[in-house]
């Protein structure tokens, strides 16, 4: 997949749709000095002369600056981002100005990003040479997925002594998708390039498995499968030694998504089900590349999306994940992963992103997730509440602080039983905090990989 710079020019320029005059505070400042000068006239006669002299003075200013302020009509625009930009994390917006007359001017300008965004700042400033540029950024954060628009770009010129405003309103107006976060597609792609994954926290290991195409000998090591060992040359060496095979490398991945109540719950800005949607897209990412067939699934009370996996379609999973919304009403896990067993037919490492969060909704997960695991490998990452953990090992110094402890630390415990019934009816199962919870999904179906679990 191709991202386009931030710096590429993603608009035509406009020219000011708009133009309004107002004087400036630094003009009523200038007119309040000659003023007072007036006003002590009536002690001093000289001073009155001098007030007036000051206005005039004030007056050829003014008129100079409205003289340079006509030639911004010759001042263009532009705003460039991207066309797709992430969820969640800073998207730069470069407000970009260019002026065609022979004056210059100090401007400031106001953007018109959606409402829902978090702005780094909201009025940037910078100053336009004669026959040249100048460039301002900002940052906007997109708190969900979905459409949004832009509008217009509104600036304010100043030109000479600063005692007359000119304000323009460029027409911007443009749309961009607010997809999961590709940040850490763009983190993984240079830490492949450099071959230093290890710094982004993934473990990589040589991908060895059962396929059929013999690799290499070597030691064996206690727990390796009993029709590995070569018993000719483990006659020659006198220690036991085993084949090793290369992995078959294409295998079939489901992100199996559950969009339920406790999937719509905050976790900072974003919700659960959009920190396991950006998590998602890395992983559907990472096994593409690696060959794998790469499909989709998301429910809630009944099936959402259905993706059949396929090899080289990333661009079909993200623009399917990128509309999924976590729903208000509880998960139906027998309807939904009965739908999930008879669409996805071979076996295949089943990631499912969900949420463990009281004994009611884990308990009936737990009741169907056999649905899964008696054809597939289950994968389960259980999106943990950070809150909790602090919760639970801060030392109480009121009662208050102790009862929400002894919750805390029951809801945990209760987690921690989730977690090791999934893994008795045979999923990989763990708990996960937002922050890492792209890299732990990764790490763990990379060793999927390397051990040829399925």
């Amino acid at each position: 997949m191709q991202f386009q710079s931030p710096d590429s020019p993603l608009e035509s320029e406009a020219r000011a749709a708009a133009g309004h005059w107002f004087p400036s505070s630094r003009l009523g400042g200038a007119l309040a000095i000659g003023a007072a000068g007036f006003a002590l006239g009536v002690v001093a006669a000289p001073l009155m002369w001098l007030g007036a002299l000051w206005w005039a003075v004030v007056l050829i200013a003014a008129l100079a600056d409205l003289r340079a302020l006509r030639e911004a009509r010759r001042v263009s625009a532009e705003r460039r981002i991207e066309d797709v930009i992430s969820l969640g994390v800073p998207n730069p917006a470069i407000l970009a100005l260019r002026n065609r007359s022979q004056y210059s001017f100090r401007c400031v300008l106001r953007d018109e990003p959606p409402l829902d965004f978090v702005i780094d700042q909201r009025d940037q400033r910078c100053d336009l040479p004669a026959g040249g540029e100048c460039a301002a950024t900002y940052h906007a954060t997109p708190p969900k997925r979905g459409d949004f628009g832009f509008g217009q770009l509104v600036v304010r010129l100043t030109a000479g002594f600063g005692l007359v405003v000119r304000q323009l309103t460029f027409d911007l107006r443009r749309s961009v998708k607010v997809y999961p976060n590709l940040t850490g597609i763009r983190a993984h792609e240079i830490a492949a390039k450099k071959e230093r994954l290890v710094d982004i926290g993934v473990h990589v290991s040589r991908l060895r498995g059962t396929g059929l195409e013999f690799e290499s000998l070597r030691a064996y090591v206690p727990g390796d499968e009993l029709r590995r060992v070569d018993w000719k040359a483990t006659a020659r060496h006198a220690e036991m030694i085993a084949r090793q095979y290369d992995v078959e490398r294409s295998q079939h991945v489901i992100v199996c998504l559950d969009l339920g109540r406790t999937m719509a719950s905050d976790l900072g800005l974003l919700t659960k089900a959009d920190h396991a949607v950006n998590a998602a897209t890395l992983l559907a990412y990472v096994a593409a590349k690696a060959g794998d067939w790469v499909g989709l699934y998301a429910f809630a009370q009944g099936p959402l999306a259905y993706v059949p996996p396929r090899k080289q379609q990333f661009s079909r999973v993200l623009d399917a994940l990128y509309g999924l919304q976590p729903q208000g009403m509880e998960s139906n896990y027998y309807q939904s992963f009965m739908e999930a067993a008879q669409r996805i037919r071979k076996r295949a490492l089943v990631v499912l992103f969900t949420d463990l969060l009281d004994p009611d909704s884990s308990g009936r997960l737990l009741r169907y997730v056999t649905l899964l695991t008696q054809r597939h490998l289950v994968l389960c990452a259980a999106l943990s509440d950070y809150e909790l953990y602090d919760i639970a090992a801060r030392s109480p110094t009121e009662p208050r602080d102790l009862y929400e402890r002894t919750v805390a630390t029951a809801l945990l415990a209760d987690r921690q039983r989730a977690l090791n019934a999934l893994r008795e009816r045979g999923a990989i199962a763990f708990d996960a905090t937002p922050a890492n919870l792209s890299v732990e999904v990764l790490n763990r179906y990379l060793e999927v990989k390397a051990r040829s679990r399925l």
